[in-house]
């Protein structure tokens, strides 16, 4: 996995901010909380970090507005912002190499932008720090200054908030790229020959090109619904300012202004793509990453929508030259990263970290997002449980290799329910809830998979019978590897065997009966210590192979079978 622009943050002395961190910082950073506990605050202080301003009005900081009143009296007032920028193959800053051996930066630069007043008490004086840590960091001379500014503009830092119109944003997004259109117009073979007709088809084409990802992304959320660029269509026309329509009905189109807040928020996600794309590839090397700092995106969306955006943006966030902060008070926002951020103020804004599970259970008692229970998760299709620490590792790579196209959701135990429950652990999970999975719908059965050795299925049926179309599997072993004998329990038995070898040596393996052509056998503690560097593997991207290809489409296709006995009503 890609590492992230922004490994570290901390700010001092802003706003409701006396000093709050944010370390291990991923590629998805949810900031939760109750309303003025200092989420927002956050991103205005990146904001002020990466552009120099408070808010998309451009407003400056003010030492006399902005310095927070839980900061010491009688000290200096000084407002800070440090950032540790990761510096790798995706986020290279260009021609600083030099600026870089003599200060010993490697992976790793530190920024620190001060803020304070001037002798004359009222103009507002920055200082600039930086080094290779944060306790290396050193006064940033005039030789330094370009150098450090540098690694600063190397980020388009775009800020969200939550009162302004999308369509705006959307406009103001798109302006810069009417340029680079006509570039790429410049270069074609219908420019230089002048032919006017050919010349305006070539246009259209490449607006079509430009933005065909996102009208089919803005489809996903919105069907029916596309968007395209407003271009001329004559020469009288040529003067013309980029726009997008919302395509409806046929050839009928209208601007994002007169379609509604929600659908507005949808078309600004997927051209904040679109800008990002084209500003890297026209900013000669400038450009190297993006950071989305975005306010309660479920503001106007419906329930439906607020999961495809937020699926939208978990995938664009795993893009190594991105990373995205947002802050909200739903669930669908919180669950698509592996930590939280949690925002309180008690006096002033504190952050602490933690896993989203937790995270979810402690916002939902304190009343910030609505708890949703782990087996209401992917509530209109079927999901399928299954018992081992790694099995979703395998089934997942298993349905990509396989290019399967699964009608039915994988849930990881431990993701859902948390570090305890695996193994024989579900059935008491299931057996204390059974009203939540018989309150399930008819089309979104639960169906529990249970390793190929397994004997217990009968009580998980017991369990699950509560719902109609509910059902517990057993893997069956005639589908396994059968050059892996019985002693590979678990879901590792339907692995290829060289896949097995690369980890195990095969000098540890016995023959089941002895004979040379018997299948393998292994001691249980050295299979157990095996699991995880062979679950590594194929996080990795090493073939799972057609054995475990077969036992994704075995559970496709039982699932298939349970489906066809639920009543048509019920899909309705």
């Amino acid at each position: 996995m890609e590492l992230s622009v922004i490994e570290y943050v901390e700010v001092e002395n802003f706003r409701s901010i006396r000093s709050a961190e944010i370390t291990e910082v991923g590629d998805y950073v949810p900031l939760v909380g109750l309303n003025s506990s200092g989420k927002s605050n956050v991103l205005r202080a990146l904001n002020l970090f990466f552009n120099g301003y408070l808010d998309e009005d451009r407003t400056p900081l003010s030492m006399t507005d902005d310095f927070s009143t839980h900061a010491p009296k009688g000290k200096k007032k000084l407002v800070s912002v440090t950032v540790g920028l990761r510096l790798n193959e995706s986020f290279k800053v260009r021609g600083q190499e030099d600026f870089h051996g003599a200060h010993g930066i490697s992976d790793l630069i530190f920024i620190k932008r001060m803020w304070g007043l001037g002798v004359d008490k009222t103009a507002t004086i920055e200082t600039l720090y930086f080094g290779p840590s944060m306790s290396e960091m050193v006064e940033a001379t005039t030789e330094h200054t370009a150098s450090v500014l540098a690694h600063i503009r190397a980020v388009r830092f775009v800020y969200i908030p939550n009162h302004a119109r999308p369509a705006d944003l959307i406009r103001s997004e798109l302006a810069p790229l009417q340029s680079t259109l006509v570039s790429r117009l410049r270069s074609t073979k219908a420019y230089r020959e002048s032919s006017v007709d050919e010349l305006f088809d070539e246009l259209k084409a490449m607006g079509e090109r430009m933005f065909g990802d996102v009208s089919a992304a803005v489809s996903r959320g919105l069907p029916g619904l596309g968007i395209q660029p407003d271009l001329p269509v004559d020469f009288a026309d040529l003067v013309f300012n980029l726009g997008v329509q919302a395509s409806t009905v046929g050839d009928v189109a209208r601007a994002p202004e007169f379609e509604g807040s929600g659908v507005q928020s949808l078309l600004l996600l997927h051209v904040l793509n679109l800008a990002d794309r084209t500003h890297r590839a026209s900013g000669f090397g400038w450009i190297q990453a993006s950071i989305w700092a975005i306010e309660e995106p479920e503001s106007f969306l419906h329930a439906g929508l607020r999961i495809q955006f937020a699926t939208d943006l978990g995938k664009y966030a795993e893009d190594p030259k991105r990373q995205i902060f947002v802050t909200t008070h739903q669930d669908e926002f919180v669950r698509t990263s592996e930590f939280a951020w949690l925002t309180t103020k008690d006096p002033d804004t504190s952050l602490q970290r933690m896993p989203v599970r937790e995270a979810l259970v402690v916002s939902a008692k304190a009343a910030i997002s609505t708890y949703s229970h782990p087996l209401f998760t992917f509530a209109s299709d079927p999901i399928v449980i299954v018992e081992g620490a790694f099995d979703d590792i395998y089934l997942r790579a298993a349905i990509e290799q396989g290019n399967l196209k699964p009608r039915w959701r994988l849930i990881s135990p431990k993701a859902a329910f948390g570090d305890d429950y695996t193994g024989d652990a579900i059935h008491q999970y299931l057996k204390y809830n059974k009203q939540v999975v018989a309150s399930r719908p008819d089309a979104a059965p639960v169906v529990v998979l249970r390793d190929w050795e397994a004997k217990d299925s009968a009580k998980y049926e017991a369990v699950l019978g509560v719902h109609p179309y509910s059902a517990c599997f057993t893997a069956p072993a005639a589908l396994s590897n059968p050059a892996l004998g019985e002693s590979f329990v678990g879901i590792e038995r339907f692995l290829p065997t060289d896949f097995v070898t690369s980890v195990v040596s095969i000098t540890t393996l016995g023959r089941e009966t002895g004979a040379a052509d018997a299948p393998y056998s292994i001691k249980r503690p050295k299979l157990e210590a095996a699991k995880r560097r062979l679950a590594n593997n194929a996080e990795q991207g090493d073939p799972v192979g057609p054995f475990m290809i077969g036992l994704a489409s075995w559970i496709d296709t039982k699932i298939g079978e349970i489906l066809s006995e639920v009543p048509s009503s019920a899909f309705l």
